[in-house]
């Protein structure tokens, strides 16, 4: 071999030398499972998964109780299917079941809708529960039968068969729905959240609404327009009751019936003198003389002023009364500056000072609560006798945070004193009811058959 052939095989021997130096070199540096480098695992690990996004929540089933909520278009054969389920030629107890059956099917119920909805058809006579089967309708075995047969026989509302035969028996929307808000839900049902009493009011009207958009009865369709509008009325008039009932009778009547032995005599200790978390109900004997003088000061008589506490009770009774006027302080306080204008000449103190007025100045200056009065008469229900009582129409003098809640037409049950004085206050109030009140009870149900003969 040559000498420049074998110092090029020497060179070639040292770079293969070297090389594999470095590689041992960089092993060294690497991690190892067992012989195999980790980084090598990593390459032969599939690659992660990306996660995959979850789609976001539908929006929910709408109920069919929203406030805006307006029954959809129907197509040319579902309303020739309802001409035919509803043809007026049908007695009206075999539409109406219908209609109740398929309105629960497109309403979607939560417990207290449930509840209203279920109390308002009993109080109308149609009884909740199995009106033939009570282990479930076969299909199978009725396969011969249309679809309005099957839903007849699988209904669960219905009307009793006493009174369907009933001849005395008469449907009345308007007073059914009277006597449901009116009476049913506050004193029956209990309710006494404002939000509660709206929603009876609301859940009522839907179900009045569908009977009309569907022309169940278009016989009745007057009536059912009557019980929509009662409806509206009792959505507004239930709520300021529950305001007028929790604020009565006011610091004023209050006041008379510490002073005068009613109800909330003796009830404030007056030598408490220890802080309570809860403030007590009550006044004590100088709170209400106070109050009385200053009120008896600004809105009494001449008399009356005069007579001041030197009064007593002259007629004491239960009664329910009807509001039939409203005379807020503000306005008062206004005619009185306006008479007081007219009588003195023109640039007379009274004329020119603003609190001029003798009426107001004593009672602005106690700091208590502006006092106006409530125009009553002796009123009872519908069904009841006319009221044993010699008042005709009298006054109550009432403070202005109870009287902003007060409307024409409403009705109080309390306990009414008159003073010799003339003054008229009320003492312990049982009831604040709306203008349309009405006590009525559910049909009796006894009789109810278990079968009904129309499928022997």
């Amino acid at each position: 071999m040559t000498e420049p052939a074998e110092a090029s095989l020497s060179e070639a021997v040292e770079k293969l030398e070297i090389s594999s130096v470095g590689e041992e070199h960089e092993d060294e540096d690497v991690p190892k499972l067992g012989d195999v480098k980790i980084t090598k695992l990593e390459e032969k690990q599939p690659p992660k998964k990306k996660k995959k996004k979850r789609n976001k929540p539908k929006n929910p089933r709408p109920s069919g109780f929203e406030e805006h909520h307006v029954e959809g278009p129907m197509t040319p054969e579902a309303a020739l299917e309802e001409q035919s389920l509803y043809h007026p030629t049908k007695p009206f107890s075999e539409r109406i079941e219908l209609c109740i059956q398929r309105y629960k099917s497109k309403r979607k119920f939560d417990a207290l809708r449930s509840q209203i909805f279920t109390t308002y058809l009993t109080l109308g006579g149609i009884s909740t529960g199995p009106k033939q089967f009570s282990g479930g309708l076969d299909y199978k075995q009725n396969d011969h039968l249309d679809k309005e047969q099957l839903e007849t026989m699988a209904a669960t509302d219905f009307v009793s068969t006493s009174l369907d035969e009933d001849d005395e028996w008469e449907v009345d929307f308007p007073f059914v729905v009277r006597g449901f808000l009116s009476h049913r839900v506050p004193y029956v049902l209990g309710y006494t959240e404002v939000a509660h009493l709206e929603l009876a009011a609301q859940v009522v009207r839907n179900f009045l609404n569908y009977i009309i958009y569907h022309n169940v009865a278009p016989e009745y369709g007057d009536s059912i327009n009557e019980a929509i509008r009662i409806c509206d009325m009792a959505e507004k008039e239930l709520a300021l009751c529950r305001h007028t009932s929790h604020r009565l009778p006011g610091n004023f009547n209050m006041a008379c019936s510490t002073l005068f032995g009613g109800h909330y005599a003796g009830m404030k200790d007056e030598t408490q003198t220890w802080d309570t978390l809860t403030p007590p109900i009550g006044l004590t004997i100088k709170e209400a003389t106070d109050i009385f003088n200053a009120c008896v000061q600004a809105r009494g008589t001449s008399e009356q002023k005069e007579a001041g506490l030197n009064v007593e009770i002259t007629k004491a009774e239960y009664m329910g009364m009807e509001v039939i006027g409203i005379i807020f302080p503000n306005l008062e306080r206004k005619r009185g500056k306006d008479e007081v204008k007219a009588e003195e000449p023109e640039g007379s103190k009274a004329n020119a000072n603003e609190n001029g007025n003798p009426t107001a100045k004593p009672y602005e200056a106690t700091g208590l609560k502006a006092l106006g009065r409530l125009l009553v008469k002796p009123w009872t229900p519908d069904d009841e006798l006319p009221p044993e009582t010699d008042l005709v129409e009298f006054d109550i003098w009432i403070e202005l945070e109870v009287l902003q809640f007060c409307f024409t037409g409403m009705h109080l049950e309390a306990k009414v004193h008159r003073l010799s004085s003339g003054i008229f206050w009320i003492d312990s109030v049982t009831a604040v009811q709306c203008s349309f009140y009405i006590q009525l009870d559910p049909p009796e149900k006894a009789g109810d058959n278990a079968s009904d003969d129309e499928f022997d």
